[in-house]
């Protein structure tokens, strides 16, 4: 029988697709899943989340800082509960679905040409001014709403978390004769807030980053850094940031490390004292994969610092620990040109033995600003 109607070759077709999709999911079932884990893996490694974590040296052993939403083990199930491993479960097929991205590619060009290119359609990323991507998710802090200033601390939580990191600071600097400093990098969004779309309004200028910022300052002695004026200033002349991806590059680590010695050691120098050699001119960073347009999006330069043109008069014969999440990755990149050995450790993994057994000079605790709730843990040490 030949269908002459319209309408129900449409719906032949729609019907072929539903059945289909996730009959041809599970028959690629690994292979899918190792497509995905390669290109997610090639992101972190280009971004800056996934660089050596152990040592320095020659013949030192290294491991790859990555982290993946797919699948889960059994003992995170186990603390989830049956509902949300269920959840997950139904996540992680989903993510891998037959045709997932290029039906997310189509829906996303779809949806710029209709908004005259004003808008994308995905629940994680935001459009901004000049091909500026944004980080949007809800899932992993609240940038936008960091960025609005719509989600400040309380007084409670301000002495908390003001609390927490003057008890990291006695038991390394009284305790162990570690220093330390804590360091809450801005968001993307509060540096370049003029890449920002017209729809997203600031309520209050002041940032939670900059709250905290100003109440360590004037409740506290510890050593800590929110370089977001060094980054406004020096954003005028150099690329801090990549536009399609959540992540500082290796110039915007080394202001920040920059700053950081600042408060060490009354130190500070400025990018143009060292080199940073051009590679990749195409990059598409995690904001371009997640929202499916890295063809479209593949706009950035990567910067690589040259730690042979650091200032040898800021290098120290000491080893230092980076812990923190993944923009420790860059930060800690951009310490190996200055210290004689760095160990960047995810705050989750961290605990005080390290500091004997790798034994530590220094202890950089770093946040960006969308994840500072860490701060407010019950014990930094745990």
């Amino acid at each position: 029988m030949i269908i002459k109607n319209h309408n129900a070759w449409i719906t032949v077709i729609f019907l072929i697709y539903i059945f289909i999709t996730p009959v041809m999911t599970l028959v690629r079932g690994d292979a899918a899943e190792d497509v995905v884990t390669t290109d997610a893996d090639a992101v972190l490694l280009g971004n800056g989340t996934a660089v050596e974590k152990i040592g320095a040296g020659e013949g030192t052993e290294t491991e790859l800082n990555i982290e993946t939403d797919l699948g889960a083990d059994t003992d995170r199930l186990k603390k989830q509960g049956v509902f949300a491993g269920i959840q997950e479960t139904l996540n992680g097929f989903t993510e891998k679905l037959f045709l997932r991205s290029d039906f997310i590619s189509a829906n996303s060009e779809l949806t710029k040409v209709l908004t005259g290119g004003a808008y994308m359609e995905s629940t994680q990323v935001l459009l901004g001014k000049e091909d500026w991507l944004f980080y949007k998710t809800q899932n992993d802090g609240y940038p936008v709403y960091d960025y609005m200033g719509i989600n400040h601390f309380s007084d409670v939580e301000l002495q908390t978390m003001a609390d927490n990191l003057i008890l990291a600071r006695d038991c390394f600097e009284k305790e162990k004769g570690v220093a330390f400093v804590a360091v809450t990098i801005p968001n993307k969004e509060i540096v370049y807030e003029e890449y920002m779309p017209d729809t997203i309004a600031r309520v209050n200028a002041v940032s939670r980053g900059e709250q905290f910022a100003q109440y360590m300052q004037e409740h506290t002695d510890v050593k800590y850094v929110y370089p977001k004026n060094a980054f406004l200033e020096y954003k005028e002349n150099y690329p801090l940031f990549y536009k399609t991806d959540t992540h500082w590059n290796h110039i915007g680590a080394f202001v920040g490390v920059q700053e950081i010695f600042k408060v060490l050691y009354g130190t500070a120098v400025s990018p143009d004292t060292v080199q940073f050699r051009e590679g990749q001119t195409d990059f598409a960073g995690d904001l371009a994969v997640i929202a499916g347009e890295a063809d479209q999006y593949a706009l950035d330069t990567v910067y690589e610092f040259d730690p042979a043109t650091a200032d040898p008069a800021q290098k120290r014969e000491e080893t230092a620990i980076v812990v923190g999440d993944s923009f420790g990755g860059f930060l800690s990149v951009i310490a190996r040109g200055y210290y004689e050995e760095v160990h960047w450790i995810d705050t989750d993994d961290f605990n005080v033995s390290m500091l004997d057994e790798y034994d530590a000079d220094v202890v950089i605790w770093e946040s960006v600003e969308r994840l500072q709730e860490v701060f407010m843990q019950e014990s930094l040490l745990d």
